[in-house]
């Protein structure tokens, strides 16, 4: 593999260049241009599409000119977009003539003189004939010539006059060009004018060139050689001319036109293919992918030279960077789709983007905005001739969340599919586009904040050699690390070690690893978003990878390494979030047991249980009050079976005013209210906790913690302007019934 090596939009330089057998054409088009009667001009154009080959065919064409006798034919390669005006265009053009003259005089030599006197004479006629034509440029500008419905007044006539009177003395220009058209024919020698992209100049400019190629200089034993599109020329002659038919007027200039012979599909796809070996490697079981982007993808987008060149210098400048960090297929397709379909890979991109975040739990995409984009899809594919139904089987190799069937017939259900395409650690594994981990990698070149690489599960594998406190310091140095969606470096790693293989785990110091991620996790849910009923993404990843754990490792090992964690780890905040769901899960507490969501048996919740209740207790209801996540375990303990012992705390702490109101505004949050069911998770007597709050905002309607306590449960109950004194009666009625019938109801069943 070498180092890559950058061709631009250069045309080839020689024949050992030549891929397409350009330089048979090549040689068959100087030799028309050196063979043609020599007693007037001649007009030969290249035609072909941007990117075709033209300037590589004109460039062979250009070598063979100037490998032929030096003393007899000479070439020049004519850039008229390098000029400013018509004056300028003029002078370039018969200066460049002037300098062909001096160059077969040299080839020459002075064998018998003649050839020198003749060219001198012709260099003169060359000149005299320029200085003559420049006050006819001033003329013709003055004229308006090719801008219709130009005046002719005040200082107009001024102009004309003076341009006049430049020529009044001397031979007419008349006598000067067929002066210098005898001269010419003397010489006996050819010249050849090589002008390329011709349809790339202004409309202004292109009739201006071409009148003065067909008109102005059309001299004995000079030849032009025009390179163009003859789409766009003619596009450019109506603009400038006014023409009803560019092509028709095009056709009185041109005697000879040979198009530019187009390369087989195929042997532009061997190019690439031969190019790409050069400088990438591609690992052996990803072969087929790539060539299957190749001849698929590539098939529609290497259509000409110059995309095959594009393409390969855009991956000369990614893949330094990415080498080792992306899949190539992918990333040759992405860059075939960035110079092939520009609307469709922005609109890729900003797909990524979103699927990234959506796979981070960052954002939710509604059905309207899934619809949305999908719609956009159909537009930008549209704009570059694309068509979802030829290649939706493309758009899912590549990118994630492509489903080619809708469930649902009322909606579009093509993006965004929760279905699995394959293994997320797979697609991890191969560094793919479709890996939340590695999509960003292939736009930026850089490595995205929040990525995780080979080296970042080398690193944490390090660490828990070091211990416990080692993985939870790396583990919140990459909490620190957040993308450009919102996720951090942390989440991103645990997303990817949810779907590792199962032989891989067996291997890892699970113990260690879960017990540093419990022992990081409530310092890495510090900053994050939510309210007291909703909790952390993190903790969601954590305990997805403790799901998957469960099912990776023995029994007995998990059973002792959760237990463990509950035991020992420093995150009282995340354990409690893990207890209320085994508490749900198990049936213990609420009615609507999920296996799903249980990490232990029932023995297993029993000792954790047992365990948690210890440890609340030991940190006494004081601190709990303290933690962020006060709320949640405030309920996790009496939810757990703390009811009664929690409901003993409260009351000897309750006849403080300050203190009850305090604790009382713990039960709920910003965006969530108080009910009646949550204050009997404290009070034996919800009802008449409420009366009492209610009582003391009656004797001070200031008191605003009260008045916020009431707020929030009038607000539960949807009671706005009603009578909350026949509320709370009922509410009594009901308590008391409850209390004689029900009185052997246990915590479990508490409501």
């Amino acid at each position: 593999m070498s180092e890559p090596i950058f061709h631009g939009d250069r045309p080839i330089q020689s024949e050992n260049e030549d891929r397409f057998g350009f330089a048979a054409l090549a040689n068959r088009v100087a030799e028309s241009l050196t063979t043609q009667a020599a007693n007037k001009g001649f007009v030969f154009g290249l035609e072909g599409k941007w990117g075709s080959g033209k300037s590589s065919l004109l460039a062979l064409t250009l070598l063979r000119l100037r490998g032929m006798n030096s003393a007899k034919v000479a070439a020049v390669e004519f850039r008229p977009w390098l000029i400013g005006d018509r004056d300028q265009l003029l002078s370039a053009l018969f200066e460049d003539l002037a300098k062909a003259i001096a160059e077969l005089q040299h080839a020459a030599g002075d064998a018998t003189g003649a050839t020198k006197l003749a060219a001198n004479d012709v260099a003169e006629q060359v000149k005299s004939f320029a200085r003559h034509l420049g006050p006819v440029g001033k003329l013709a500008g003055a004229l308006g010539m090719f801008v219709p419905g130009a005046s002719i007044a005040g200082e107009l006539l001024e102009k004309i006059a003076a341009a006049a009177a430049e020529q009044a003395d001397g031979p007419t220009l008349v006598a000067q060009k067929e002066k210098l058209a005898e001269a010419l024919l003397d010489l006996n020698r050819r010249i050849v004018v090589a002008i390329d992209d011709v349809d790339r100049l202004e409309p202004k400019e292109v009739a201006e060139l071409l009148r003065l190629v067909r008109s102005v200089a059309d001299f004995p034993n000079v030849s032009y050689l025009l390179c163009y599109d003859a789409t766009a020329l003619s596009r450019a002659i109506e603009t400038g001319t006014g023409v009803a038919s560019g092509t028709a007027y095009l056709e009185k200039i041109v005697q000879t036109e040979v198009a530019v012979p187009r390369p087989e599909s195929f042997a532009l796809r061997r190019w690439f293919s031969s190019e790409l070996q050069l400088f990438a490697e591609c690992s052996e079981e990803r072969i087929p992918y790539l060539q299957q982007v190749i001849d698929e993808t590539g098939g529609r987008v290497l259509e000409n030279p110059r995309a095959v060149v594009r393409i390969l210098d855009s991956l000369r400048v990614y893949w330094p960077s990415l080498m080792g960090r992306v899949d190539l297929a992918d990333l040759v397709w992405l860059r075939m789709i960035a110079v092939g379909s520009p609307n469709f890979y922005r609109w890729v991109e900003e797909y990524l983007v979103t699927f990234v975040a959506l796979a981070g739990g960052r954002v939710h995409v509604s059905s309207e905005e899934r619809e949305a984009m999908a719609k956009q899809m159909d537009e930008a594919m549209k704009l570059d001739g694309l068509d979802w139904e030829k290649h939706q089987f493309e758009l899912e190799r590549h990118l994630p969340g492509i489903q080619f069937q809708s469930f649902d017939k009322n909606k579009d259900e093509r993006l965004f599919s929760r279905a699995k395409r394959a293994s997320p650690s797979q697609d991890a594994k191969d560094k793919l586009l479709a890996s939340p981990s590695h999509a960003r990698l292939y736009f930026t070149l850089i490595d995205p904040p929040d990525g995780v690489t080979d080296l970042d599960i080398t690193d944490l594998l390090a660490a828990a050699r070091d211990g416990v406190n080692a993985v939870a310091l790396l583990l919140i140095n990459m909490g620190e690390q957040k993308g450009d969606t919102g996720a951090t470096k942390v989440e991103r790693l645990l997303d990817q070690l949810r779907y590792m293989e199962q032989d891989v785990l067996l291997g890892w110091p699970v113990e260690i690893l879960i017990m540093g991620l419990s022992n990081a996790a409530d310092e890495l849910a510090k900053d994050a978003s939510g309210d007291d009923w909703g909790y952390p993404r993190i903790w969601y990843l954590a305990k997805d990878l403790l799901r998957r754990l469960k099912v990776a490792l023995p029994e007995e090992r998990f059973d002792a390494a959760l237990q463990a964690l509950f035991q020992a780890s420093t995150s009282l905040g995340f354990l409690t979030y893990l207890l209320r769901d085994e508490t749900f899960g198990h049936g213990f507490f609420g009615n609507r047991p999920d296996p799903n969501e249980r990490l232990t048996s029932r023995d297993g919740f029993d000792a954790v249980r047992a365990t948690m209740l210890k440890r609340y207790s030991a940190v006494g209801l004081d601190q709990v009050m303290e933690e962020q996540r006060a709320t949640s375990m405030l309920y996790a303990w009496s939810q757990a079976g703390g009811r009664d012992d929690l409901i003993e705390l409260v009351v000897a702490r309750a006849s403080d005013e300050a203190w009850l109101l305090t604790f009382i505004q713990k039960l709920y949050g910003p965006r969530s209210t108080l009910s009646l069911d949550g204050l009997a998770s404290f009070f034996k007597s919800p009802v008449s906790i409420i009366r009492r709050v209610y009582a003391l905002l009656e004797t001070d309607p200031e008191k605003q913690a009260a008045r916020n306590i009431i707020h929030s449960i009038k607000s539960n109950i949807h009671l706005n302007n009603g009578d909350f004194e026949s509320v709370l009666v009922e509410w009594e009625a009901r308590e008391s019934g409850r209390e004689g019938g029900d009185a052997a109801a246990g915590p479990h069943e508490a409501p």
